[in-house]
């Protein structure tokens, strides 16, 4: 587990992670190399200061010796590690001496062939920060280093996908469209097809993922992973191919027990909707080896988030924050929670915010448009969430929330079209899947509207707002047992306030279907429940007394009016004897209770209680 991680294996990931980062930033990776960097930051001093390197000035032209042969290279700041104990987080980046050390102009070297192609990978890195991307892969035509391979075949892949994104006719496509549009990713998958270094086969997985090619991808980025496990970029795709818990389950025994097989637990399970205690704990063992993780520190705020514990995790956004007021990562996500908190001031606030600290950003756009949208300006909200998706086409958040402000408009049409995008780029978003069902549901769709709420009750089952639009759905098509049954199940996820009113509806669909002894079962849950908690008084509760009342009086009711009718005695004998049974003093407790409120069923509770001191007296008299 990563809280026995050793010492020395803590400083030999400490040098790990400085190679990642060195290698991921030479490749262009830079979300990687940013994730890497922080997670180096984020490691106690004491792993990362390392009293005995040695450093020296970078040597002057003039000085340059040549190049050393194979199996004699000049030793490198690297040798000068202390070396970590036997299997301590191998595979990492950092080679032995006689695969890396060699220096050229000061810069290290990571294998022989680089440093034939070091002052074109130079230029071309130039042009590569200043996404002239064909330039790239001009100058790099006759790279043989596999750093410098990487940095043309990248290029190749994002010039592609740049002109695929310019060339789409309409802003709302679809898969099948984006996916005509790769013959170059085609043809750059046929030069990878045979890689073994760990980015181009990184690499490799990205093509297949673009021309939605699964399983490949998936093997793909395994094996880049295995190699180098720093590249957090390879983890998130896998992610994201990663459709259900028992696939997580058979990948994870396949890949190597290390902090980042934990980091992309979580990722994952966040993704699928299962954020638990259980993820939790995964997060407070990794803070104890990153005890500075603000990563860390913002899943455990998503955690909350995914549980529906809004106040915590209000609370740790916060700290997250304070800690890193530059962060963008999560704050789309904190503005949602703030939009169904009904906190206007302080999204409007965190609005402000962010969009003087940056108005590109995909999340702040989203952002803004989240605070357009809790002050019901759904038109200007869609402006933002669209600016948004300009500036990121695959950014999630943004389409599904742009089709809930079409809904809030009655643009049913231009609401699935964002929705179905949603999916495209994440099947696994129960918001777009849950949207569908809205959409289709307001077209007088129900069938396919059942559809898509039966997607989302299977990507959040324990979500009780998916079973209830279900249920309600199955009622309004006069479905009753169906309905029961999404009422039943959504009481699993619900809290104390949806239990009542779910326990409530399941009570009037029973007495609907003349199942009145379960009916009176859910309003005895509903009064335990209510005065347990102390959640409303004899008026809100007024429906389930009346409801138990008339139940347990049904005997003394009949027995008043088969005496009226001068019934036979035998009948009379046996209602008596069910009367014996009944209840009578929780009966008269309930009706006082509501006789003394304003509650419609104020007059009903009244005449039973008349009844009742009316059969009381004449017992006493005969």
């Amino acid at each position: 587990m990563p809280s026995n991680i050793p010492p020395d294996a803590k400083v030999k990931m400490a040098n790990d992670l400085r190679a990642a980062v060195r290698e991921l930033r030479d490749r262009g990776l830079m979300v990687a190399a940013k994730w890497a960097s922080e997670l180096l930051a984020s490691l106690p001093k004491e792993y990362r200061s390392t009293p005995n390197l040695v450093f020296s000035p970078p040597p002057q032209m003039s000085s340059l010796p040549p190049l050393s042969p194979p199996g004699h290279a000049r030793p490198s700041i690297g040798e000068f590690l202390p070396s970590p104990g036997p299997g301590a987080f191998s595979g990492g980046g950092v080679k032995g001496p006689g695969t890396r050390g060699r220096t050229m102009h000061g810069i290290e070297i990571e294998e022989e062939l680089d440093i034939l192609d070091e002052d074109e990978f130079q230029l071309a890195r130039g042009y590569f920060d200043l996404k002239e991307y064909d330039r790239v892969v001009w100058v790099l035509r006759d790279a043989r280093g596999n750093r410098a391979r990487f940095l043309r075949y990248y290029s190749m892949y994002l010039s592609a996908d740049r002109k695929a994104q310019e060339s789409l006719s309409h802003f709302l496509d679809t898969k099948e469209e984006r996916t005509a549009l790769y013959p170059a990713i085609s043809a750059l998958l046929s030069e990878l097809k045979d890689e073994t270094d760990p980015y181009l086969t990184y690499l490799r997985g990205l093509c297949y993922m673009r021309l939605d090619r699964k399983p490949p991808a998936m093997k793909s980025l395994m094996e880049s992973v295995r190699a180098k496990p720093y590249n957090w970029s390879a983890w998130s795709q896998m992610a994201q191919l990663v459709s259900s818990a028992d696939m997580f389950i058979s990948l994870k025994e396949e890949l190597p027990s290390t902090p980042m097989l934990t980091f992309f637990a979580i990722c994952c399970m966040l993704d699928l909707h299962t954020a638990t205690d259980l993820v939790m704990s995964m997060i407070k063992e990794l803070l104890e080896v990153f005890p500075a993780s603000v990563h860390l520190k913002a899943q455990r705020a998503l955690v909350y988030y995914h549980m529906r514990d809004f106040e915590t995790a209000e609370r740790e956004f916060d700290n997250v924050q304070n800690l890193d007021p530059y962060r963008m990562e999560e704050v789309d996500i904190y503005s949602n929670m703030l939009y169904v908190m009904n906190k206007q001031a302080k999204l409007g606030k965190i609005a402000h915010e962010y969009a003087e600290i940056d108005r590109n950003r995909a999340e702040v756009c989203c952002l803004i448009g989240n605070y357009y949208s809790s002050r019901s300006d759904h038109t200007k909200a869609i402006t933002y969430f669209k600016r948004s998706l300009m500036l990121n086409r695959e950014y999630l958040p943004a389409w599904t929330l742009m089709g809930h402000e079409f809904v809030e408009l009655k643009n049913s049409h231009a609401a699935i079209e964002a929705y179905r995008k949603a999916i495209d780029v994440n099947a696994k978003d129960y918001r777009a899947w849950y949207g569908l069902g809205q959409a289709y549901e307001l077209l007088d769709m129900p069938m396919y509207a059942i559809e898509y709420y039966n997607q989302a009750t299977s990507l959040r089952p324990y979500d009780c707002r998916m079973w209830t639009a279900l249920a309600t759905l199955y009622e309004s098509l006069h479905r009753l047992p169906d309905a029961i049954l999404a009422h039943t199940r959504a009481l699993l996820g619900a809290d104390k306030v949806q239990t009542m009113a779910i326990l409530l509806k399941l009570a009037g669909l029973s007495e609907g279907m003349g199942e009145w002894e379960k009916s009176v079962g859910y309003h005895k849950k509903i009064i335990a429940l209510g005065e347990k908690e102390g959640m409303g008084g004899p008026a809100e509760m007024a429906g389930s007394y009346v409801g138990v009342a008339e139940w347990e009086m049904r005997s003394v009711v009949e027995l008043l009016e088969k005496e009226r009718d001068n019934a036979n005695g035998e009948e009379l004998e046996r209602l008596k004897l069910e009367v014996k049974d009944a209840d009578l003093a929780i009966a008269a407790q309930y009706m006082e209770r509501v006789a003394q409120t304003n509650a419609p069923q104020r007059d009903r509770a009244e005449n039973l209680l008349r009844a009742l001191r009316n059969y009381e007296m004449r017992n006493v008299v005969g």
